[in-house]
């Protein structure tokens, strides 16, 4: 599918960290007149060719943070990642990133929630693009810090905050470890997503469901496995997969052996997104070319699916998912 027809067809992206999506524009607008070499700064950010491993691979956030530490920056980079979003063809969105990294210079986690909103919010009304967002838990972070997310994520939620996830090393903290949290979650109605699967275990998946969790962020690596496959499509759990940064990572080897293609085939939900568009020098239309080079051919009706299945996986309630459905059949009716 050619580039032009690609970002003219309607998406749906529901893994996108915003610290890891910090574009262009965005740094322009942060840095301003400074003396800093703005290439030099997003090169600082994308991964190398010879990452080795997840953790490596995270490394690439910390050269992000320091530009993050403002309620008027995080509003740039929210309403920038929206609007990069809609040049891409999105129709809805959710953003995450974890508020507890944003605190150098005496921002709490609240305000830098309120600040992502604002620019969120400010975004939907130039650019038409639904959004909402999602507060990462981080493993390895005390349980103090964690919680103070959670209780964001609840007084937050009818300002637009949708969920929460746990994100960062995967090998180093099993979701296990977080039980209580997302047991309080459950007790709030808060919808959660986990970060799993990315690094090899299987078992973190089937601990992530277990606790609860409705959307699985990668989950790659229950590819071969069938009981945890049938356990998905039983529960009607969504993959969020992201292609170039699986490779990036070593989930995958080569884009041959990625299994979105193969689950997609045997009934697993599983949707398409960026991950980190900075980080992995990414978009979304690149991803779904990514699948074309070595699936293809991806055609509108795959297109159209794959964002209804991911419609329904948002974290929003039901009248809204459906006028999500109606603008999805509206555009694509166009098209076909």
């Amino acid at each position: 599918m050619q580039t032009e027809e690609l970002k003219s067809f309607p998406k749906v992206e529901l893994h996108c960290h915003l610290d890891g999506s910090l574009s262009e524009p965005a740094l322009r607008r942060i840095i301003r007149e400074g003396d800093q070499d703005v290439e030099l700064l997003l090169n600082s950010m994308r991964v190398k060719s010879d990452v080795v491993n997840l953790a490596e691979y995270l490394s690439c956030f910390t050269n992000a943070m320091p530009f993050l530490q403002s309620e008027e920056n995080l509003k740039i980079a929210a309403y920038e990642l929206i609007k990069q979003a809609a040049e891409e063809g999105v129709i809805y969105t959710e953003v995450r990133f974890a508020p507890l990294y944003h605190g150098r210079e005496g921002m709490t986690q609240k305000e830098a929630v309120k600040a992502v909103l604002q620019g969120l919010e400010a975004a939907e009304k130039d650019f038409s693009v639904k959004s909402r967002l999602l507060l990462c838990m981080m493993r390895g972070k005390t349980e103090a810090q964690n919680e103070e997310t959670l209780t964001c994520a609840v007084e937050m939620r009818q300002y637009g905050v949708a969920g929460i996830d746990l994100a960062g090393n995967e090998a180093a903290y099993s979701p296990r470890l977080y039980r209580s949290l997302f047991h309080k979650a459950q007790e709030k109605q808060i919808p959660f997503t986990i970060h799993a699967g990315e690094c090899g275990s299987i078992e973190n998946v089937g601990i992530s469901i277990e606790m609860g969790a409705k959307r699985i962020g990668h989950g790659v690596t229950i590819a071969d496995d069938e009981e945890m496959k049938t356990i998905c499509k039983n529960k009607g759990i969504t993959l969020e997969m992201c292609p170039v940064s699986n490779l990036q990572t070593g989930a995958v080897k080569r884009i041959e052996e990625y299994p979105w293609a193969k689950m997609r085939s045997e009934g697993i939900l599983v949707t398409v997104n960026t991950d980190n568009r900075t980080v992995s020098d990414t978009t979304l239309v690149k991803e779904w070319q990514t699948l074309d080079n070595s699936f293809g051919p991806i055609d509108q009706q795959i297109l159209k699916q794959a964002a209804a299945c991911a419609i329904e996986a948002a974290f929003l309630p039901w009248t809204e998912k459906e006028e999500l459905k109606k603008i999805l059949h509206e555009r694509t009716s166009q098209l076909f």
